[in-house]
């Protein structure tokens, strides 16, 4: 089949295409036996399909979509996060997540007076007061004094 046949096909076999092409296609297919006859063929079968389909399309059966609901729900696997939303389980989950954090919490402040406190102020007193004083000018000296905090 030509490429001039093949380009707009679909939209001539629909009816849907328009003025030039169609009129593009059928001088073409006036011209060219191989085709003509192609596009007969493909019409042929399109009426042969088109016998097959029935003329009323079938209706379900009354309660067809209630029975494929349940039948969908039943054998719908279970999410793994189900077993987590049961009352039972949930409560269980939260008070073992409770104790933990009290045990956790327990053992952090029975070792927080292990940890280094740091130098307490009568070390730093003993080594301010052993430590050279730098020279500094008077209003450097009146200021830092003014500005010290306790």
């Amino acid at each position: 089949m030509h490429q001039t046949v093949q380009d707009g096909l679909e939209n001539f076999l629909a009816d849907a295409c328009g003025r030039e092409d169609r009129a593009r296609i059928e001088a073409h297919l006036r011209e060219c036996v191989e085709c003509r006859q192609e596009v007969e063929t493909m019409v042929e079968m399109s009426k042969l399909f088109d016998t097959l389909r029935s003329p009323d399309p079938p209706v379900p059966s009354p309660g067809f979509y209630a029975v494929v609901s349940a039948r969908i729900e039943r054998e719908q696997s279970e999410s793994f996060w189900t077993a987590f939303l049961e009352p039972v389980f949930g409560r269980r989950l939260a008070l073992a997540s409770l104790l933990v954090l009290a045990m956790l919490g327990t053992v952090l402040m029975s070792r927080e007076t292990e940890y280094a406190v740091g130098p307490s102020p009568e070390m730093i007193l003993a080594a301010e007061q052993d430590a050279p004083m730098p020279l500094m000018e008077p209003g450097q000296m009146l200021f830092t004094l003014a500005s010290h905090n306790q």
